[in-house]
């Protein structure tokens, strides 16, 4: 039964939010996909149904985690942190294979991506392994074991191929140790190897960069063993980046280089990127409306209503509808802070903190990458793409969002 009581302490402007962007996100699957239905002579309103369905899923899925005390996730954290573990490894060894990758699990007429799953799974272990050690974690040793923690999934993730997911792990990691109180130089210390393989290239610039480097770990006053772990780390980065860049798929490859050069394969990994761009620059200013779109309904933009969904709200919606939908999101993430601020537990705000990161992430990169701005990584964008477990995930995500915010104050019954 529904607590009314519980209800009216919810936070509405984050339901309000998540609605309209729901709303959205359904007119323009249906407009990405009526006319592709069509033409292929089957029925249009198939992946409108779909949707329908695994909305409705995912809203018992986020009212099922609004009434649930977020204290029975961190009792659960540890079985549901294993369990994930074996189905990412079932995929890998019995996972069937789709657009190139091995990412889904099927059990009878159901199937499902676990690496989805994994990224909550990933926000609550977390949550629940730094609850007791906020502001405690001050040197490389003692965050060894948050990086053994979360590289087993990341490595699993990886191997699938899914390397969208697996950044998006990462950049959780990130927000949730800074939420942590872990100090700001060390977490940047940690992450400088990933400017060494930038600068690589440039081999005497990157031997300056290391001097400068060694410098500012000297001026901070890190540890003599955490400086040397970081310097060698960033050597060690440069010089095997190429090898970890051989491991990624040939598809990959191609959109890490056409990201850097689009018209090196205009008519192959680039194409995706710019088709996009095209379509976002033609809505103008009002949009061309909906069912109006020539890039989205002569079908210029493959899977459109999937990971490029942004480019149809672009030309259809116009700037106006683009800039609703990104004020929506950064509404949405807002609020989420606020969530994790006002939280009454250290468990539920790293909790809130980490879904927060989540979605930031997911909307920069997928916008970023319509844009033409970042990569093609397969990032859908949060409840507005088409998506079976990636929509349930989210709306669960919600509702965990707002059980936090319902038991921000004690009830008074």
């Amino acid at each position: 039964m529904i607590n009314f009581r519980m209800l009216k302490v919810s936070d509405y402007t984050l339901f309000i939010c998540v609605g309209l962007l729901l709303l959205i996100g359904t007119m323009m699957i249906l407009s990405t996909t009526f006319s592709m239905q069509t033409r292929a002579g089957e029925d249009p309103f198939l992946y409108f149904k779909k949707h329908l369905f695994l909305l409705f899923l995912g809203l018992i899925a986020m009212f099922a985690m609004m009434y649930m005390d977020v204290g029975n996730l961190k009792t659960a954290a540890i079985p549901l942190y294993i369990a994930v573990l074996l189905i990412l490894m079932l995929v890998i060894a019995k996972g069937y294979t789709l657009q190139g990758a091995q990412r889904w699990i099927a059990i009878g007429p159901i199937s499902f991506q676990p690496s989805e799953v994994a990224k909550l799974t990933v926000i609550i272990a977390l949550a629940y392994y730094l609850e007791n050690r906020v502001g405690k974690i001050s040197n490389l040793i003692s965050l060894l074991p948050v990086f053994a923690f979360i590289g087993v999934p990341f490595l699993l993730i990886f191997r699938q191929p899914d390397l969208g997911t697996s950044l998006v792990v990462l950049a959780i990691t990130f927000g949730m140790l800074v939420w942590a109180k872990v100090r700001i130089s060390l977490l940047l210390a940690l992450f400088s190897p990933f400017l060494s393989i930038v600068l690589f290239n440039y081999f005497y610039v990157w031997i300056v960069y290391l001097v400068i480097l060694a410098a500012v770990l000297f001026s901070i006053k890190l540890r003599v063993f955490d400086s040397i772990a970081v310097v060698v780390g960033n050597i060690a980065a440069a010089y095997l980046f190429p090898l970890i860049f051989n491991l990624l798929k040939g598809y990959q490859k191609q959109r890490i280089l056409a990201f850097l050069n689009p018209n090196i394969d205009p008519r192959g990994a680039g194409y995706h990127s710019l088709q996009a761009k095209i379509a976002v620059g033609s809505g103008g200013f009002f949009g061309k409306g909906l069912f109006r779109g020539t890039q989205t309904q002569l079908q210029f933009i493959p899977q459109q209503f999937s990971d490029f969904i942004y480019s149809s709200v672009g030309e259809e919606l116009g700037f106006l509808g683009a800039l609703l939908v990104l004020s929506l999101f950064m509404i949405l993430v807002w609020r989420t802070i606020r969530i994790a601020m006002e939280s009454r537990t250290v468990f539920g705000s790293l909790l809130a903190c980490g879904i927060g990161v989540m979605y930031l992430f997911h909307i920069l990169v997928n916008i970023g990458m319509t844009l033409g701005m970042l990569p093609v990584v397969g990032i859908p964008l949060p409840l507005m793409s088409f998506g079976g477990t990636f929509l349930v995930v989210n709306l669960a995500a919600i509702g965990i969002l707002q059980s936090i915010a319902m038991r921000r104050k004690k009830l008074i019954f």
